[in-house]
């Protein structure tokens, strides 16, 4: 290996550890922020109070990200781009469905009891913030019911669900009511404090889910 060889394996040896460690703050700022924003709410929050929380110099915030709806919206789109990629894996898994709503189900719940504060967020600061979804591609969002559209109508073609079902509008209805039992562990009129707790709530969405979906067979 001649020198110059060697000068550019050690320039790209000296760059991966920068680059490691600017993604692990990156990560750390993003892990702060949720804390912050489910702790004071999206509004309520301070950059400084993210930096805090992250152990971080103030302004190194700045250097990834330009201010609180840009952290924000990080947030948002990783983690949302990880549940979409869920719901693909769940939809090309050549499983009933009743064992696919099962998987969604679980993970939903799932998230809420291990993520309490992304839960929070997701809830607060997304879902139901209309300053949010205005300022964000819509399309983003209707992919998930995408997702849950598809599995239903194939659900139907195969005579696992009702015959006479709306694919469409037994989207928004198994989406409302997960919503609303998350929101209800997120402001605590649901209060629930251990996993069996959670694991009963599971099954009693999902017989209700597909005691109201699933008709006669064929």
């Amino acid at each position: 290996m001649n020198a110059g060889a060697e000068g550019a394996e050690s320039a790209e040896q000296r760059r991966a550890p920068r680059s490691k460690r600017s993604a692990e703050t990156r990560e750390r700022i993003l892990a702060a922020a949720t804390e912050v924003f489910a702790r004071s709410g999206f509004h309520g929050a301070r950059v400084a109070d993210i930096a805090e929380q992250a152990g971080i110099a103030y302004g190194l915030v700045y250097h990834y990200f330009r201010n609180k709806d840009d952290i924000l919206a990080a947030i948002f789109s990783e983690r949302w781009a990880q549940y979409i990629g869920y719901l693909h894996e769940v939809g090309s898994m050549p499983l009933p469905f009743a064992e696919r709503m099962r998987r969604l189900v679980h993970f939903w719940v799932e998230i809420s009891r291990r993520e309490p504060d992304l839960m929070t967020i997701m809830i607060n600061e997304i879902s139901r913030s209309y300053e949010f979804l205005e300022s964000h591609d819509i399309g983003t969002v209707l992919v998930a019911f995408d997702a849950i559209e598809s599995m239903i109508q194939e659900a139907r073609d195969k005579g696992e669900v009702a015959r006479d079902l709306d694919p469409q509008l037994a989207t928004y209805i198994v989406f409302g009511a997960a919503e609303m039992v998350l929101t209800g562990y997120v402001i605590g009129t649901l209060q629930r404090d251990s996993a069996e707790a959670f694991a009963h709530d599971e099954e009693q969405m999902l017989g209700l889910l597909l005691t109201g979906l699933v008709g006669e067979p064929r």
